[in-house]
C-alpha cells in the first residue's frame, strides 16, 4: 500500500486492510509518504477529517466505539504481530517535513527508505493507493 492521505476517513481502511490481509498470511509492505508521515510520528498530530465528513465524524466514532473497533494504529499494529507486515516511511518527504528516523514511532515504522526500495519489496504484489 502506498499511503499518502494524512485523513483518518482514509487512515481507517489502510488498518482494515492490513489487519484483514496479514490474518489471511498476505505479505504487507505499507509505504507512507506525503501527509500520512504526520500520522506515524511518536507524537502524531489529532485525527483530521474532510470537510464534508466532519457532521459524520461522531456518529462514525459511536459506532466504532459500540462494536469496540480498535483504532487504525492499533490495527496496523495487530497486523504487524503477525510478523508479515512491514511499514516504510518515505525518506524523500521526510526529509522535505525535516524528519528523521528517530521522530517516527518505532512500533509502527520499520524504517525509513527510498520509493525504489519500497518498489522492489512489492514487486509482484498488488499495489493500493490511499
Amino acid at each position: 500500500m502506498i499511503v499518502f492521505s494524512g485523513t483518518d476517513d482514509r487512515l481507517i481502511p489502510v488498518g482494515v486492510i492490513t489487519q484483514a490481509a496479514a490474518a489471511l498470511g498476505y505479505e504487507v509492505n505499507i509505504f507512507v509518504t506525503g501527509w500520512a508521515l504526520m500520522k506515524v510520528l511518536r507524537k502524531p498530530t489529532q485525527p483530521t477529517w474532510p470537510k464534508e465528513f466532519e457532521q459524520m465524524v461522531p456518529a462514525l466514532q459511536q459506532g466504532m466505539a459500540r462494536i469496540k473497533a480498535p483504532s487504525w494504529v492499533d490495527m496496523v499494529k495487530q497486523g504487524k504481530q503477525l510478523g508479515n507486515v512491514k511499514v516504510y516511511a518515505c525518506s524523500m518527504m521526510a526529509e522535505v517535513m525535516g524528519l528523521k528516523k528517530e521522530d517516527f514511532d518505532p512500533s509502527i515504522v520499520d524504517d525509513v527508505v527510498g520509493v525504489t526500495t519500497f518498489l522492489e519489496a512489492a514487486k509482484g504484489g498488488q499495489v493500493l493507493f490511499i
